[in-house]
């Protein structure tokens, strides 16, 4: 008699994201079914419908728990069909091969599926839940593991930032007179406008608790739960490759060469300020800098903070050790503003 592995006690049904910024009607993700075939292949059909009232392609997502929920741990990359970008509304498959990627498990999972149409305040990239080499530890045995998140493309940009001080700061707490936002109006009643020219260049010249004020708006806005990342977020996204196992010391998946081509930075050797997000895109004379989750400017352009009082991955005015993913800077107070420093922002996956 065959031996089977896996069973799947029950699936989760999500609804993507709400939309709130743009007049976009946001995807729904409904239907969800998974079970295992028949046979020894170890494979997993997954069905789900996608729905978008605007008819938008999407990107989907699928998350795996064996907890019942309680978190999404399972380091599940193996998915083929209609997973990824460019899938269209309707009735869709994904295949999912658990023997690659929990082989010889036994036991009851859970399956979770995202739609993102794009139209969002803000792309975001997956990175799956796994072990890694937490500060480039070479010994497995001490490699850290991550749950599930995703994670900001892109850094916060001024336009975005705007947004937020239009919507939640008449009173000025969460501006600096050195940011390229413009204030008017008296306390009680200010409004704010991104100078011109630099609306998606990224945010800076804010604390650490600015930021986190941001991501608890965003978290109102979209109805999710965004935060800051963890300092191990923030390095898996931007040094590590699952494939090769490998921690790359910058946050475009090179560890030799750092140049004007591959990031900004070293003050007035490239640009002598921050550039517009992703401009390292493979364009204009640029590489396609982004880390092997899809992540960019995770080294160069400005640094970033994280939880814990530490900003990570080097900025414009940065030199060679300033951009290696393993470097970071500590503020005690938590106070710091500065000229090259920003951040990105993590959604919680939820149970």
């Amino acid at each position: 008699m065959m031996r089977r592995l896996f069973f799947f006690m029950s699936t989760v049904v999500i609804l993507a994201y709400s939309n709130l910024v743009l007049a976009n009607s946001a995807p729904v993700v409904s239907n969800v079914t998974a079970s295992q075939r028949g046979d020894d292949s170890k494979l997993v059909d997954i069905y789900y419908s996608l729905t978008d009232a605007d008819g938008d392609n999407c990107t989907i997502w699928v998350f795996v728990s064996d907890d019942d929920g309680v978190s999404w741990r399972v380091p599940a990359w193996a998915f083929s069909g209609h997973v990824g970008s460019g899938v269209t509304p309707g009735s869709k498959h994904v295949i999912w091969d658990a023997a690659t990627d929990v082989p010889g498990r036994i036991g009851s999972f859970k399956v979770r599926v995202y739609a993102d149409d794009g139209n969002g305040t803000a792309p975001k990239v997956l990175v799956p839940g796994g072990l890694f080499a937490f500060n480039n530890t070479p010994n497995p045995d001490d490699w850290v593991y991550v749950d599930s998140f995703l994670i900001d493309k892109y850094e916060v940009t001024n336009q975005f930032y705007c947004q937020f001080l239009n919507d939640s700061d008449p009173d000025g707490t969460y501006w600096h007179s050195e940011m390229e936002i413009e204030r008017f109006g008296v306390a009680g009643n200010y409004s704010y406008s991104v100078q011109a020219g630099r609306e998606n260049c990224p945010v800076r010249w804010l604390q650490r608790s600015w930021a986190s004020a941001f991501c608890v708006w965003r978290s109102d806005l979209e109805g999710m739960t965004y935060r800051l990342p963890t300092e191990q977020e923030w390095e898996k996204a931007a040094a590590w490759d699952p494939v090769e196992q490998h921690y790359y010391k910058y946050g475009y998946h090179q560890d030799s060469v750092i140049d004007c081509s591959w990031c900004n930075w070293n003050g007035s050797a490239c640009i002598s300020n921050t550039t517009e997000v992703g401009r390292y895109n493979g364009s204009n004379g640029t590489n396609d800098a982004k880390s092997y989750y899809g992540c960019y400017d995770m080294s160069g352009n400005v640094r970033e903070f994280v939880e814990g009082n530490i900003s990570k991955g080097g900025g414009w005015s940065d030199g060679t050790t300033g951009n290696m993913v393993l470097y970071h800077v500590f503020d005690a107070s938590g106070s710091t503003h500065a000229d090259n420093l920003g951040f990105r922002c993590v959604m919680v996956v939820d149970p």
